[in-house]
């Protein structure tokens, strides 16, 4: 066996285990996106229909041509204030959404909303991935 022959067996033999290997990764990782896509389309048409009402709120807000930008809200009750001078926001209030707490924490698990809370009031962040399900229904 002459060393020209072994070079190329083996050059031929890592670009082969090279190619294989990153056309796995490549096809694995697509089909593991799609699989999270679906996953977080399931979420939100489970968010939807737990919390029809909230949902539809929030939409309304956030295709509003004054709520394009905004992407904070707090909850609190209607009679009670907020000293906040941050950034424009929503507010959700508890007394006339009895179930508001409990769809924003499953939106928080779910990645939607993240919380921000600076005091008593608690204030939450929303994220571009909500605003893309609210703005697409």
């Amino acid at each position: 066996m002459d060393l020209l022959s072994l070079s190329i067996g083996f050059l031929s033999g890592a670009l082969t285990g090279a190619a294989g290997n990153y056309l796995a990764d490549r096809f694995t990782d697509a089909r593991r996106e799609k699989k999270e896509v679906k996953a977080l389309e399931k979420s939100w048409k489970d968010i939807e229909s737990r919390f029809p009402e909230i949902i539809d709120e929030m939409r309304s807000d956030i295709n509003s041509i004054q709520g394009k930008g905004i992407r904070a809200f707090f909850i609190k009750e209607s009679d009670t204030m907020i000293d906040f001078i941050g950034e424009p926001y929503f507010v959700y209030h508890t007394d006339k959404h009895l179930e508001l707490r409990a769809a924003v924490l499953y939106l928080a698990q779910l990645g939607f909303v993240q919380n921000l809370t600076p005091g008593n009031t608690p204030m939450y962040r929303i994220s571009e991935r909500l605003v893309d399900f609210l703005r697409n229904t």
